[in-house]
């Protein structure tokens, strides 16, 4: 158990814990300040997963901020440890600074935290609670970022959530990101891939019904099962000029009509030892009658069938490799990239003008 400490002491006690490894075969690197910012929660044993795969590509600062507004008391927590990635004989480390607070403390942390920045590094913000909610603290720290870093599986309004990122980018200079969206990322790729011939994306432009099957299994911290499709779909959708005409909602399923005469429905099942929401399969029929099918292998979760055929025509399987399922991957993609993706923008700029309650199952 770590021991907290006063905020005055954060560096001194890593200079303290620094000067305990020498001799040992652990390197001190940092490549930039990542600060993780969130409400006390279930979902705070999943940012931390989510901070140790982010060290094991990139060296960093992390600067783990938690708050809990239900509290009362005047706690201001701090703590100072290291977190390693092994690397063979040589193993990284990096500085982790927690800090917890309660009501009272919590408009003090941008002041705790700001002496704390490394200098002349960038700083990357994952704010990991619903933007659409007021919080003058968060953007306080998102005063202080390069890149912030949302996760919209913590907005319960997908349209307002949209809204106010696209807000947000207006009136930031920093980049924007999101996990969700990363998480798609191996979709899209293999989109581009088989639909790249001139050909091939004529026929797609020409589908009349498309069907995606995401995976509904919830777990206590991704219940938002949905969305990665909702993102997937509308993405294609902006790619190939749709445009969007109505979105009905039913028992099981969540349907989106445009007005070229295409129907996509997106449809829940299960698929046990994959994260929540990720794209199970992908059906396309067009009007030239052709079919395409996109499938995971259960065996091989990230590997994926596609198979292509027509009345005339049947091809033979061919296979895309997906990068595999790990926790905290999506955070290192979004890391890599820069700037902010006009795709991303694109898609947003149609979400935020759906109704809530259309993307709600009845």
């Amino acid at each position: 158990m770590v021991e907290t400490i006063h905020p005055a002491d954060i560096e001194s006690e890593l200079g303290r814990i620094w000067e305990s490894f020498q001799g040992t075969n652990k390197m001190r690197a940092c490549l930039f300040n990542l600060i993780i910012y969130a409400q006390k929660g279930q979902r705070n044993a999943y940012l931390n997963q989510i901070a140790q795969k982010v060290i094991e590509k990139f060296p960093s600062r992390i600067i783990f901020i938690t708050y809990d507004e239900s509290c009362k008391n005047h706690d201001l927590r701090t703590r100072v440890s290291v977190l390693t990635a092994d690397e063979g004989e040589n193993e990284i480390a990096c500085d982790l600074i927690e800090v917890e607070v309660c009501s009272k403390h919590h408009p003090i942390v941008p002041f705790v935290i700001l002496p704390h920045i490394l200098p002349d590094l960038p700083v990357y913000l994952v704010h990991a609670d619903d933007p659409t909610e007021p919080n003058p603290i968060a953007e306080q720290l998102e005063h202080l970022a390069k890149r912030i870093i949302f996760d919209s599986e913590s907005a319960c309004n997908l349209p307002a959530f949209a809204n106010a990122v696209l807000k947000l980018k207006d009136n930031s200079h920093a980049e924007i990101a999101d996990l969700n969206w990363a998480r798609t990322e191996g979709w899209r790729q293999l989109f581009a891939n088989v639909f790249k011939s001139s050909d091939e994306l004529e026929r797609l432009k020409g589908a009349k019904k498309m069907t995606i099957a995401y995976n509904s299994l919830e777990t206590d911290f991704l219940c938002h099962t949905d969305i990665q499709s909702i993102y997937l779909q509308t993405w294609i959708a902006v790619q190939l000029g749709w445009n969007l005409s109505d979105v009905q909602p039913s028992k099981n399923s969540l349907r989106f009509s445009y007005s070229q005469g295409l129907q996509i429905e997106l449809i829940p099942s299960e698929m046990q030892g994959l994260s929540p929401g990720r794209i199970l399969s992908i059906e396309i029929e067009t009007e030239s009658g052709y079919h395409y099918s996109f499938k995971r292998n259960p065996e091989c979760p990230h590997h994926i069938t596609i198979e292509k055929s027509s009345q005339e025509y049947c091809s033979l399987p061919m296979h895309f490799v997906l990068d595999k399922d790990v926790s905290g991957q999506s955070l290192v993609k979004e890391i890599c990239h820069k700037g902010t993706s006009t795709h991303y923008i694109h898609m947003l700029n149609v979400l935020s003008g759906i109704k809530n309650e259309q993307l709600n199952y009845e």
